[in-house]
């Protein structure tokens, strides 16, 4: 009678550990909209308007939001020739590719831009020579419930960017 009433006692620990592991993972992910662009030139500057989703329950705070390479360094205007700033945008906004001076209206910090469901950032380009690269992809850092977390994404949009 002793062991069943110690296998009860076991076992319900063990259920109760494993629903608590449950609540403390993060749930849910980033999912970044495309845009292919056959038209950027060395020298010019872009605006590109894309589509972000986060899929938690809870609204995720962006930190940052960095193009990297295989390595986990950042992509830099010397070693790769793009030169790039990350805004949050209205969900509203339209998206699309823009060249230099046209105004796509206000843009906000990405360093504390809230997302909770589907949203909109930008990211403004100052471009040189570059080459499409399979390696490119985007490692974006933020906060649920206060708790600090990274994803890296692939992102098709900057693997196929170039100026050829």
């Amino acid at each position: 009678m002793k062991v069943i009433r110690i296998f009860s006692v076991i076992m319900l620990a063990v259920v109760l550990t494993a629903c608590t592991e449950t609540e403390d993972q993060l749930t849910g992910e980033f999912l970044l909209g495309e845009i292919y662009a056959d038209s950027m030139e060395p020298g010019g500057r872009y605006s590109i308007v894309l589509p972000i989703k986060w899929t938690g329950k809870n609204s995720a705070t962006i930190t940052s939001i960095e193009i990297i390479k295989e390595n986990g360094t950042p992509v830099t205007f010397e070693e790769d020739g793009i030169a790039y700033e990350f805004y949050g945008a209205d969900p509203l906004k339209k998206t699309g590719l823009y060249s230099d001076g046209h105004n796509i209206g206000e843009v906000k910090d990405i360093n504390g831009f809230t997302v909770k469901g589907e949203s909109r950032i930008v990211s403004e380009l100052k471009l040189g020579e570059v080459e499409e690269d399979e390696i490119r992809k985007a490692k974006i850092q933020f906060q649920v419930n206060g708790e600090k977390y990274k994803e890296i994404i692939e992102w098709d949009t900057f693997k196929k960017l170039n100026t050829n």
